[in-house]
């Protein structure tokens, strides 16, 4: 028996660069004091249209779907007063998150970006991002 099939995968409303902008713009908000941990998990919710919570935001900015989707934002876009850089260091954010939140020292989950930054400092890493985006315009 097959118990996946009894519990269909739910789907989102929205689409991979959707969720990574909802998630990124809930982190930063949390990150600037204008939203605590169950108004995210929340919006998240009403926004996502999943049983998304303030982790699940985290883990999912951290991962190669939402980072490819953040950096397939075209140059110069802008929301609610952010920018496309501002999304990727939301994304910088939950990667450091999940690569140092426990006191173990093992990462909360896989990230491939959390990998990277061991290795990079943020502003390595943002300056590279910086720099392809000049070379595309």
């Amino acid at each position: 028996m097959n118990v996946r099939g009894l519990f269909p995968k739910k789907k989102s409303r929205l689409s991979a660069q959707g969720k990574a902008i909802a998630a990124a713009h809930v982190l930063l908000d949390s990150a600037e004091g204008t939203l605590d941990e169950k108004a995210a998990g929340r919006r998240l919710r009403e926004e996502v249209g999943l049983q998304w919570t303030y982790l699940t935001c985290i883990q999912y900015l951290s991962g190669k779907e939402a980072l490819g989707a953040l950096k397939a934002l075209p140059n110069g876009w802008t929301e609610q007063g952010r920018t496309k850089l501002h999304l990727l260091g939301a994304a910088v954010l939950a990667a450091q998150t999940v690569a140092n939140l426990r006191s173990d020292g093992t990462m909360l989950c896989a990230s491939h970006l959390a990998e990277e930054l061991k290795v990079k400092t943020v502003e390595q890493w943002l300056a590279e991002k910086t720099d392809a985006e000049r070379e595309e315009v």
